[in-house]
């Protein structure tokens, strides 16, 4: 019989980079501006993302949560200033 192994998976020995080096510096140069603008633009589309919003209890000072249930539904949205705003009743 053969020896059993003492581990259950493959363990990295982190020996090479996993993202080119430059995608680190892109991001960190985004203004906090172009994120949230990036984020509606998303959830106009029909996407979800995640939005961070301040938290009601005192010791989470920000929690992240999905844009639908801040911002409601995207189809249900009015389109102009002078359009009929739906309501989801």
């Amino acid at each position: 019989m053969g020896k059993k192994r003492t581990r259950k998976t493959v363990v990295s020995k982190g020996q090479r980079r996993n993202i080119v080096a430059g995608v680190k510096e892109v991001r960190q140069d985004r203004s906090e501006g172009e994120k949230a603008y990036n984020k509606l633009k998303a959830w106009g589309k029909g996407q979800n993302p995640w939005i961070t919003v301040p938290g009601t209890q005192t010791n989470k000072r920000f929690i992240k949560v999905r844009a639908n249930s801040v911002w409601g539904n995207p189809k249900n949205r009015s389109t102009g200033i002078y359009s009929k705003v739906t309501s989801d009743d």
